[in-house]
């Protein structure tokens, strides 16, 4: 269960769709074309890289592994809460380099709903769970819109 709440977190398989998107966009062509799907707690996305993702030697650029991580904090605080914020620190540990064309398993998970600021964890894995990056975030909800 998570601090700051007296329940477990609400996940919804009715996410939206953001089609330029850099990370989730369908209709991005230069984007990554991830999809995150409710899982357990939070989220989860599968993600393969291509050599024009690299930045060294065959393994996929830190930005690359920053912008899934950060995007996995705000699905998991989406799907905890039903609403959308903006990332306002993200802190990424890099613990292994990730090859291109390996496929990485991203999850997130909201930690702590505080009201105004949201602890949010993610992670880059491979398919047995030795994790490449890791990643903790605070994001602040954004005023809901008529």
């Amino acid at each position: 269960m998570m601090k700051g709440s007296k329940k477990k977190p609400m996940v919804s398989a009715d996410f939206p769709e953001f089609p330029s998107c850099f990370v989730c966009g369908k209709k991005n062509p230069r984007g990554l074309h991830t999809h995150f799907s409710p899982s357990g707690e939070g989220v989860k996305a599968t993600f393969t890289a291509d050599e024009t993702l690299a930045g060294y030697q065959n393994t996929v650029h830190g930005g690359i592994i920053s912008a899934l991580l950060d995007e996995a904090l705000i699905w998991a605080a989406y799907a905890s809460t039903h609403c959308f914020g903006v990332t306002a620190e993200l802190n990424v540990r890099f613990r292994k380099p990730l090859s291109v064309k390996s496929e990485c398993i991203v999850e997130g998970k909201m930690v702590e709903n505080r009201g105004k600021m949201w602890m949010v964890e993610a992670r880059v894995m491979d398919p047995r769970g030795s994790v490449y990056a890791s990643a903790t975030g605070k994001v602040i909800p954004m005023r809901q819109t008529e």
